[in-house]
Protein backbone atom coordinates (compact mmCIF):
# COMPACT_ATOMS: atom_id res chain seq x y z
CA UNK A 1 0.00 0.00 0.00
CA UNK A 2 2.67 2.49 0.86
CA UNK A 3 4.42 1.78 -2.17
CA UNK A 4 1.50 2.45 -4.38
CA UNK A 5 0.83 5.54 -2.24
CA UNK A 6 4.37 6.57 -3.24
CA UNK A 7 4.34 6.00 -6.95
CA UNK A 8 0.89 7.95 -7.17
CA UNK A 9 3.11 10.82 -4.89
CA UNK A 10 5.56 10.86 -7.45
CA UNK A 11 3.56 11.03 -10.37
CA UNK A 12 1.51 13.87 -8.77
CA UNK A 13 4.83 15.48 -7.76
CA UNK A 14 6.43 15.13 -11.45
CA UNK A 15 2.81 16.42 -13.55
CA UNK A 16 3.04 19.31 -11.33
CA UNK A 17 6.51 20.14 -12.14
CA UNK A 18 5.60 19.27 -16.02
CA UNK A 19 2.78 21.64 -15.93
CA UNK A 20 4.85 24.34 -13.95
CA UNK A 21 6.32 27.07 -16.51
CA UNK A 22 8.38 28.72 -14.07
CA UNK A 23 10.17 25.57 -13.01
CA UNK A 24 11.89 24.45 -16.15
CA UNK A 25 10.68 27.56 -18.03
CA UNK A 26 10.57 27.65 -21.99
CA UNK A 27 11.35 31.67 -22.98
CA UNK A 28 10.06 32.98 -25.73
CA UNK A 29 10.82 36.35 -27.70
CA UNK A 30 7.99 37.90 -29.79
CA UNK A 31 9.40 41.15 -30.51
CA UNK A 32 13.09 41.49 -29.75
CA UNK A 33 14.92 38.19 -30.87
CA UNK A 34 17.61 37.33 -28.30
CA UNK A 35 16.59 40.12 -25.38
CA UNK A 36 13.71 40.12 -22.45
CA UNK A 37 12.80 36.01 -22.89
CA UNK A 38 9.34 35.88 -21.37
CA UNK A 39 7.78 32.78 -20.20
CA UNK A 40 3.73 32.27 -20.86
CA UNK A 41 1.82 32.27 -17.35
CA UNK A 42 -1.82 31.93 -18.58
CA UNK A 43 -4.32 32.62 -15.52
CA UNK A 44 -2.22 34.55 -13.51
CA UNK A 45 -3.15 37.77 -12.58
CA UNK A 46 -1.95 41.57 -13.48
CA UNK A 47 -1.38 40.60 -17.17
CA UNK A 48 -0.85 43.04 -19.72
CA UNK A 49 -3.28 45.73 -20.56
CA UNK A 50 -3.65 47.43 -24.00
CA UNK A 51 -2.98 50.96 -24.07
CA UNK A 52 -0.96 51.32 -21.26
CA UNK A 53 2.01 53.73 -21.17
CA UNK A 54 5.22 53.24 -19.29
CA UNK A 55 8.26 55.36 -18.99
CA UNK A 56 11.58 53.22 -18.49
CA UNK A 57 14.17 55.25 -16.64
CA UNK A 58 17.40 53.47 -17.29
CA UNK A 59 20.89 54.93 -15.17
CA UNK A 60 22.88 51.68 -14.45
CA UNK A 61 24.91 50.35 -16.69
CA UNK A 62 25.08 47.18 -15.59
CA UNK A 63 25.20 44.32 -18.20
CA UNK A 64 23.26 41.53 -19.56
CA UNK A 65 25.48 39.79 -21.11
CA UNK A 66 26.64 42.28 -23.77
CA UNK A 67 23.97 44.77 -23.53
CA UNK A 68 22.52 47.12 -20.80
CA UNK A 69 20.33 45.10 -17.94
CA UNK A 70 17.62 47.88 -18.80
CA UNK A 71 17.63 47.55 -22.35
CA UNK A 72 16.75 43.60 -21.73
CA UNK A 73 14.33 44.36 -19.22
CA UNK A 74 12.55 46.55 -21.96
CA UNK A 75 12.59 43.76 -24.18
CA UNK A 76 11.10 41.60 -21.46
CA UNK A 77 8.21 44.07 -21.45
CA UNK A 78 7.53 44.75 -24.70
CA UNK A 79 7.57 41.07 -25.27
CA UNK A 80 5.51 40.08 -22.48
CA UNK A 81 2.53 43.03 -24.15
CA UNK A 82 3.18 42.15 -27.52
CA UNK A 83 2.42 38.63 -26.49
CA UNK A 84 -0.84 39.64 -24.70
CA UNK A 85 -2.02 41.38 -27.23
CA UNK A 86 -1.26 44.31 -25.83
CA UNK A 87 1.49 45.94 -27.39
CA UNK A 88 2.12 48.86 -29.17
CA UNK A 89 0.35 47.93 -32.42
CA UNK A 90 -2.96 47.63 -29.25
CA UNK A 91 -1.72 51.08 -27.90
CA UNK A 92 1.37 50.42 -25.55
CA UNK A 93 3.17 53.87 -25.37
CA UNK A 94 6.82 52.80 -23.84
CA UNK A 95 9.32 55.08 -23.64
CA UNK A 96 13.07 54.89 -22.22
CA UNK A 97 15.37 57.52 -20.37
CA UNK A 98 19.19 57.17 -20.11
CA UNK A 99 20.89 59.39 -18.37
CA UNK A 100 23.95 58.93 -15.60
CA UNK A 101 26.17 55.82 -16.15
CA UNK A 102 23.64 54.68 -19.11
CA UNK A 103 24.24 57.73 -21.14
CA UNK A 104 26.99 56.02 -23.43
CA UNK A 105 24.66 53.25 -24.25
CA UNK A 106 23.25 56.17 -26.32
CA UNK A 107 26.02 56.86 -28.42
CA UNK A 108 26.86 55.79 -32.40
CA UNK A 109 29.21 53.34 -33.15
CA UNK A 110 32.19 55.88 -33.79
CA UNK A 111 31.59 57.87 -30.64
CA UNK A 112 31.37 54.74 -28.44
CA UNK A 113 34.75 53.83 -29.92
CA UNK A 114 35.67 57.33 -29.57
CA UNK A 115 35.00 57.28 -25.47
CA UNK A 116 35.98 54.13 -25.02
CA UNK A 117 39.01 53.40 -22.73
CA UNK A 118 42.29 51.96 -24.62
CA UNK A 119 42.12 49.06 -22.90
CA UNK A 120 38.47 48.05 -24.08
CA UNK A 121 39.23 49.20 -27.79
CA UNK A 122 42.33 46.74 -27.51
CA UNK A 123 39.58 44.51 -26.74
CA UNK A 124 37.32 45.15 -29.41
CA UNK A 125 35.34 47.78 -27.91
CA UNK A 126 34.67 49.54 -31.16
CA UNK A 127 30.92 49.34 -31.72
CA UNK A 128 28.04 50.13 -29.51
CA UNK A 129 26.62 46.78 -28.12
CA UNK A 130 23.30 48.46 -27.15
CA UNK A 131 22.36 49.80 -30.90
CA UNK A 132 21.48 46.62 -32.53
CA UNK A 133 18.22 46.16 -29.62
CA UNK A 134 17.60 50.04 -29.41
CA UNK A 135 17.08 49.80 -33.44
CA UNK A 136 14.17 46.63 -32.51
CA UNK A 137 13.35 49.00 -30.05
CA UNK A 138 12.36 52.06 -32.00
CA UNK A 139 11.74 50.05 -34.81
CA UNK A 140 8.80 48.19 -32.76
CA UNK A 141 7.47 51.76 -31.57
CA UNK A 142 9.04 52.44 -28.61
CA UNK A 143 10.80 56.08 -28.12
CA UNK A 144 14.21 56.08 -26.80
CA UNK A 145 15.45 59.80 -25.02
CA UNK A 146 19.10 60.50 -23.68
CA UNK A 147 19.60 63.22 -21.23
CA UNK A 148 21.08 66.40 -22.82
CA UNK A 149 22.41 67.34 -19.26
CA UNK A 150 23.94 64.33 -19.27
CA UNK A 151 25.69 64.32 -22.27
CA UNK A 152 26.90 67.95 -21.18
CA UNK A 153 28.56 66.03 -17.95
CA UNK A 154 29.78 63.12 -19.78
CA UNK A 155 31.66 65.23 -22.65
CA UNK A 156 29.44 63.47 -25.35
CA UNK A 157 28.13 65.80 -28.04
CA UNK A 158 25.09 65.94 -29.27
CA UNK A 159 25.93 64.98 -32.56
CA UNK A 160 27.63 61.60 -31.41
CA UNK A 161 24.05 60.44 -30.29
CA UNK A 162 23.16 57.66 -32.52
CA UNK A 163 20.06 58.53 -35.07
CA UNK A 164 17.45 56.28 -32.98
CA UNK A 165 17.79 58.01 -29.68
CA UNK A 166 16.65 61.40 -28.94
CA UNK A 167 18.00 63.77 -27.17
CA UNK A 168 16.33 65.68 -24.23
CA UNK A 169 16.33 68.50 -22.74
CA UNK A 170 17.17 66.55 -19.71
CA UNK A 171 16.19 63.38 -18.00
CA UNK A 172 14.07 65.21 -15.28
CA UNK A 173 12.14 66.88 -17.48
CA UNK A 174 11.57 64.03 -19.87
CA UNK A 175 10.13 61.93 -16.49
CA UNK A 176 8.16 64.72 -15.59
CA UNK A 177 6.35 65.25 -19.10
CA UNK A 178 6.11 61.66 -19.65
CA UNK A 179 4.28 61.26 -16.46
CA UNK A 180 2.29 64.07 -16.53
CA UNK A 181 0.99 62.12 -19.28
CA UNK A 182 -0.04 59.70 -17.59
CA UNK A 183 3.39 57.28 -17.67
CA UNK A 184 4.16 54.45 -15.52
CA UNK A 185 7.30 55.01 -13.74
CA UNK A 186 9.64 52.25 -14.09
CA UNK A 187 12.98 52.85 -12.29
CA UNK A 188 16.39 50.44 -13.57
CA UNK A 189 19.53 52.27 -11.31
CA UNK A 190 20.59 48.58 -10.87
Amino acid sequence: MRTAMAVALTVLLAAAAVSNPTRDPSFQHPVIKGHGGIVLLPGTAHPPKPDSKVVLDITSDELSGKILKGFDRAALMLNLYSQAGAGTDNGLKMAIILHGPATKAALSDDAFAKHSQPYAKNQGATKNPNLDVIRELTEAGVEVFVCGQALAHHGYGTDEVADEVSVAVSAATANINLQTDGYAYIPFHS
